[in-house]
């Protein structure tokens, strides 16, 4: 991956920042954005154009550590190892096993390939190494056709999705996505079609009671409330209260009417409620498996053990949700079934499946009811890989 030459000129600046970035990736397992940030608190580059390069770079770095540690090994100094990456390592990976060459955990590539196949399960690893942008238009601070005309005046290209009549997928845009006009007046947020579609499922109704018991940054109760004109009522519960805070903020700027949502600060599994709410909204905490495409820091601190983990407190969420409400929408941005078809099977005797989306994936056939639940992947839907169920309590 050679970097453009504007960057090069940043000789050992840009050997420093990137080590820096892998350095707060593998050692402190934090995302590529946080890595970034941190690696660029001192002036990193002389322009907007050089600092998108750089952090251009700087995904496509992590995306390939696991590659770059199967041709030169995993003690080399960070500079070591960027120096080495920069020089280029493709020539170097013919003999390597396939999840060197395509960069991923080996235990993530073999159980992958044991549930799609081999074809499958590496066209969904390749997808992954590609971000595809999805834009929300916020109905709350503009109509769709005004905020549409609004993104072709600043010269994006872009598709409006066939599924749902506010979104829509970039396909080139002249600055970064988050420096559109719309999008910093609020009028467009970034949101995946899969975590779109998750909401959609819900058919949130005026008036409806819902519970999002996992609500932080606030994007899915926003959506509920956009879909319903600020008329549905959302308890949006979470367990961070700095999270929340960063939620607060974030629906103000959105124009969501906060008289009806009530925000509560609490471990959802213990959430209790006076009156049965009509809907609960479950995107439960995850070991993020299906999202490398946002962040590529995913491939190299993603263990079986995390997953493990993510899927008890799923568990715990899921068995609370369906005592708190008649139907239920269960999500994760997580590409494994022990965080999705396993999890449901844990209560599969007191709900009934209901597919809503005929144009979705099924589940996984390692459990009998995957063609009544959903999943969403890069390479057939342009989504991070999601798994969806959506549940009516028995």
């Amino acid at each position: 991956m050679r970097p453009d030459r504007s960057v090069l000129k940043g000789g050992r600046r840009l050997i420093k920042t990137l080590s820096r970035v892998l350095y707060e990736v593998v050692e402190h397992h934090v995302s590529v954005d946080v890595a970034f940030k941190r690696a660029c608190r001192s002036a990193c580059a002389d322009s907007l154009e050089e600092r998108e390069e750089l952090y251009r770079l700087a995904r496509k770095l992590v995306s390939d550590y696991i590659k770059l540690t199967c041709v030169v090994g995993r003690k080399k100094p960070y500079g070591a190892l960027v120096r080495v990456w920069l020089k280029g390592i493709h020539n170097l990976l013919e003999e390597m096993p396939p999840w060197c060459r395509l960069s991923y955990p080996e235990w993530y590539y073999r159980k992958l390939t044991e549930l799609l196949g081999r074809e499958e399960a590496e066209k969904v690893m390749r997808a992954m190494e590609d971000r595809v942008w999805w834009l929300r238009i916020n109905t709350l601070r503009g109509s769709v056709e005004y905020v549409l005309r609004e993104l072709e005046r600043e010269g994006v290209e872009f598709e409006v999705d066939k599924h749902f009549h506010y979104l829509v997928r970039i396909v080139r845009s002249p600055k970064p996505v988050r420096l559109l006009q719309p999008v910093k007046e609020f009028k467009a947020v970034p949101q995946d079609k899969a975590s779109v579609a998750v909401v959609e499922a819900l058919n949130p109704s005026e008036d409806d009671l819902i519970v999002d018991m996992a609500s932080a940054p606030g994007l899915k109760t926003s959506l509920i409330m956009a879909l319903t004109e600020n008329k549905a009522k959302v308890v949006a519960a979470d367990i961070s209260w700095r999270r929340m805070l960063n939620e607060v903020a974030l629906l103000k700027k959105l124009g969501v009417d906060l008289s009806r949502v009530y925000l509560t600060l609490t471990d959802s599994s213990s959430l209790n409620l006076r009156a049965r709410a009509d809907k609960v909204l479950l995107d439960a905490p995850c070991s993020n498996s299906g999202a490398v495409s946002k962040d590529p820091g995913v491939k190299v601190h993603l263990t079986q053990s995390k997953i493990r983990y993510y899927a008890g407190i799923q568990r715990a969420l899921l068995r609370k949700a369906i005592e708190l409400g008649e139907l239920v929408t269960y999500s994760t941005c997580s590409i494994m079934p022990e965080e999705g078809e396993l999890v449901t099977a844990s209560v599969r005797n007191v709900v009934r499946f209901r597919r809503v989306f005929s144009w979705a994936s099924p589940g996984y056939g390692i459990v009998d009811f995957s063609n009544e639940v959903m999943r969403f992947f890069p390479h057939k839907h342009a989504t991070e890989a999601f798994y969806l169920a959506v549940l009516e309590v028995r």
